[in-house]
């Protein structure tokens, strides 16, 4: 009976391929009773080595990125690396979060603790990571704090690179027209805007080559903790620009937590193929993959 059971149930490649896993003399040990197995389950690891989501299941499309557009890592190992960027998020958007630099820092690498504590989602701080702060919103209109968010972003690209220009093609358009995907879970980073600045960090290109709605859909996969970029792209570009837009093998950064509400796109950050302009403009349909524009994840812990 155990002979049919095993001739009707297993391949003898899926046999070999147990006794591989387990070892031959382990499995051997089994065998005669001088060991007992326990099972225990191994979660699926959610990102590659690079810090890329792994797509699995999905049936929107999804492209493999290319690796000639990437981003390089910022200098974050002192508080004044931290205490910087504050100073131009602070500066060029012309507010005050209260946020100090040492709180920044400390707040970052609580987080970071957290993803590379779960063997799940490790992996991703493997590949760019920007610790962000969100301030709290100035008006419960998405799209108006957008085009704020925008006119710093100018500011702050122009500075750090004196000989390039920011072009917003979406300029006086957005307010009121810009809504939050459902799926994206963005409107929890909202409602916590509009309470009090929000510290996290920002995976901007860790679903490289997904369709803007491959990266909606991924979202089931996720823990909680994790927001699929909108507002928070804006900022990390306000605050970054010397890595999210050094130059034309950067890749394109997809919003895909919004969308239009008299159109069905979203919006993204490019820099034009010259490298004299970074643009901000709508994207082409979100069934499309390009495997040089990617979504990007916000953690919050």
């Amino acid at each position: 009976m155990s002979d049919r059971w095993m001739v009707q149930n297993w391949t003898t490649g899926q046999l070999n391929a147990l006794v591989k896993n387990l070892g031959e003399e382990n499995a051997r040990r089994i065998q005669r009773g001088e060991v007992r197995v326990v099972l225990k389950e191994v979660l699926k690891t959610l990102f590659d080595k690079r810090g890329r989501c792994v797509p699995e299941g999905l049936s929107a499309r999804v492209r493999d990125p290319d690796q000639n557009f990437r981003l390089g890592r910022p200098k974050l190992k002192q508080e004044v690396n931290y205490a910087n960027r504050i100073l131009r998020l602070h500066g060029e958007l012309s507010v005050y979060t209260g946020i100090t630099a040492e709180r920044f820092q400390q707040e970052t690498e609580r987080l970071l603790s957290l993803v590379r504590d779960n063997s799940q989602i490790a992996n991703i701080a493997n590949g760019v990571w920007l610790p962000i702060v969100l301030p709290r919103m100035e008006t419960d209109d998405v799209g108006a704090e957008l085009e704020r968010y925008l006119e710093a972003v100018s500011r702050s690209y122009i500075k750090a690179f004196g000989n390039r220009e920011f072009y917003n093609y979406r300029k006086g358009t957005l307010a009121s027209d810009v809504s939050v995907i459902d799926s994206s879970h963005h409107n929890q980073l909202i409602e916590r805007m509009k309470r009090e600045p929000v510290i996290g960090i920002h995976f901007p290109n860790s679903l490289q080559g997904f369709s803007i709605n491959a990266s909606r859909e991924q979202m089931a996969t996720l823990p909680k903790g994790f927001i699929l970029s909108g507002l928070d792209t804006a900022i990390a570009m306000l605050m970054y620009p010397d890595v999210l837009a050094r130059d034309y093998r950067t890749p394109g950064l997809y919003l895909a937590a919004f969308s239009r509400r008299s159109a069905n796109y979203s919006f993204c950050f490019v820099v034009v193929e010259d490298v004299s302009r970074l643009d901000f403009g709508r994207t082409d349909s979100p069934s499309n993959a390009n495997d040089s524009y990617s979504s990007g994840l916000l953690f919050l812990g």
